[in-house]
């Protein structure tokens, strides 16, 4: 999350080597995400702020780069709608759940593939790859119907009978 201003100036900058600088800076948090993530569930220190606050980063690292490239470069606004809006309820549904129940659901596989093929493409949009954009989109569409019916899902299986 931190790295989303750096990545967002290098990304801007008209030359190349900038660029490629700011791609090797999206690729420092892809891999401390995943190794903070693999650590602590090795090690048993998942804890409910780290179920809260690691979704929070990503989600604030792939929407504010996905909020740059639709300003800058082109990416479509309708699916930054359908990506701020399936996490705007996600978000939502975290905050219910923990006031109202003191739950916290872990991320599953389905929020981990959407995060995936979402950061494939904005990296396609970030290098401008053109021949990319509509199979990672439909990939995308995919993945973000596939997460929001799981975590739905979820929340109503934990929902308090009428």
């Amino acid at each position: 999350m931190f790295l989303l201003v750096p990545v967002l100036i290098l990304i801007d900058r008209p030359d190349q080597a900038s660029r490629l600088a700011g791609v090797g800076l999206l690729f420092v948090a892809a891999i401390t995400d995943l190794l903070d993530g693999a650590l602590a569930r090795s090690r048993g220190w998942i804890s409910p702020s780290g179920k809260i606050v690691d979704p929070i980063a990503d989600k604030v690292l792939i929407g504010g780069l996905a909020i740059y490239l639709a300003v800058a470069r082109g990416f479509p606004i309708w699916l930054l709608g359908l990506i701020v809006l399936r996490d705007l309820a996600l978000v939502a549904g975290t905050l219910l759940f923990l006031k109202r129940d003191r739950l916290v659901f872990q991320a599953n596989w389905t929020g981990k593939l959407t995060t995936l093929v979402l950061s494939l493409l904005l990296l396609a949009y970030v290098l401008n790859g053109e021949r990319f954009y509509q199979v990672l989109t439909a990939l995308a569409l995919i993945a973000l119907a596939l997460s929001t019916f799981s975590y739905g899902k979820r929340a109503l299986a934990y929902r308090e009978p009428s």
